[in-house]
């Protein structure tokens, strides 16, 4: 898989709602062993852990949705690219108001045949 094209269905799968849509965009770009971590959440490995992440992600903020604003800056296997969470209620961790809109980045890493080993998420 093309790198570029991992990252576009990663983020698909963070704007799906039933877990057997969730599944199957990771199962495409998403590697066995691979593992997601942003400063909400201890490490979450394969694709059923980021899986059940999403799905809690889509119940703690109904209709928000995840989409890139970068392409993917990447050399050998790793890259990085920024995106913005968009809500249609107030986004609100650790009793914070964060607003509608709320930028971030990830750092990733990828498997030889290109789909996604890991990545590290960030917010603002």
């Amino acid at each position: 898989m093309d790198p570029q094209e991992a990252v576009k269905q990663y983020a698909h799968a963070w704007s799906l709602t039933t877990e057997a849509d969730i599944r199957s965009a990771l199962a495409e770009c998403w590697a066995e062993d691979a593992t997601y971590t942003d400063p909400t959440t201890d490490p979450v490995v394969g694709v059923d852990g980021l899986t059940q992440h999403i799905l809690g992600f889509a119940e703690q903020f109904p209709g928000a949705t995840m989409a890139p604003t970068s392409g993917l800056d990447a050399y050998h296997l790793v890259g990085r690219f920024t995106w913005l969470l968009s809500s249609p209620a107030p986004i609100v961790a650790d009793g914070v108001n964060l607003g509608t809109a709320l930028p971030g980045q990830d750092f990733v890493e990828f498997t030889e045949d290109g789909r996604i080993r890991r990545i590290v998420g960030f917010f603002g």
